[in-house]
C-alpha cells in the first residue's frame, strides 16, 4: 500500500477515529453557542442531541465519507468529490479547534481535531501532491459543508425526535 492509497482510503478510517469522541461526547450535550438560536428546538437548545440522533447523523456522515473514500481510492485522489470531501473534513478539524477557542472549554470533536484530523488531512494533501494530483481548490465546499451538516442534523432530530401522543377523538 502506497501513501496515495493511505491518503485514500485513510480517509473514512481516520474520520471513523474522530467521529468515536462525537459518539461518545455529543449525546445530551449542547453544542456552545445553541443559546441564542431560538429557530433550534428548545430540547436541543437545553440538553443536546440524543444518542439515537447523534448515531443516525454519524451513521448518514458515515456513508458519504466511505463513498468519497471509495472513489478516492478508485481514482487515486483524482476525484472531484473525494477532494472536496477531504477538504470539508480537514475544514470540519479547524472548526472544532476554533469552536474550542472561542468557547474557552473542551467541544465535542476538539480532541480528536488536533492529533487525526488535521495530521491526517496534511499528509493525505501532501502524499496526493507528491504523486501529482493537482489538488483543485473547491470552494463550493465551504458553504455546502454547514448545509450539509444542518441537513442531517435536522434529519437525524427529526427521525428520532419524541412525540406526545395524545388521543384522538373517535
Amino acid at each position: 500500500m502506497d501513501t496515495v492509497d493511505l491518503a485514500t482510503s485513510g480517509l473514512f478510517f481516520s474520520w471513523l477515529a474522530h467521529d468515536v469522541e462525537e459518539l461518545v461526547t455529543m449525546p445530551g450535550r449542547p453544542p456552545p453557542f445553541v443559546g441564542s438560536a431560538p429557530w433550534l428546538p428548545r430540547e436541543l437548545r437545553e440538553h443536546g442531541p440524543t444518542r439515537a440522533h447523534v448515531t443516525l447523523a454519524i451513521s448518514a456522515v458515515g456513508v458519504l465519507m466511505a463513498a468519497a473514500s471509495v472513489d478516492g481510492y478508485r481514482t487515486r485522489g483524482r476525484s472531484a468529490f473525494y477532494q472536496s470531501v477531504l477538504y470539508g473534513y480537514g475544514m470540519h478539524g479547524v472548526l472544532h479547534l476554533a469552536s474550542a477557542a472561542a468557547a474557552c472549554r473542551y467541544t465535542c470533536g476538539s480532541a480528536t481535531a488536533l492529533p487525526i484530523v488535521l495530521p491526517f488531512w496534511a499528509m493525505a494533501s501532501k502524499a496526493l501532491k507528491a504523486d501529482g494530483v493537482a489538488l483543485k481548490p473547491h470552494l463550493w465546499t465551504i458553504p455546502a459543508f454547514p448545509v450539509f451538516g444542518l441537513a442531517v442534523h435536522s434529519a437525524a432530530y427529526l427521525a428520532t425526535r419524541k412525540r406526545s401522543h395524545t388521543p384522538r377523538a373517535a
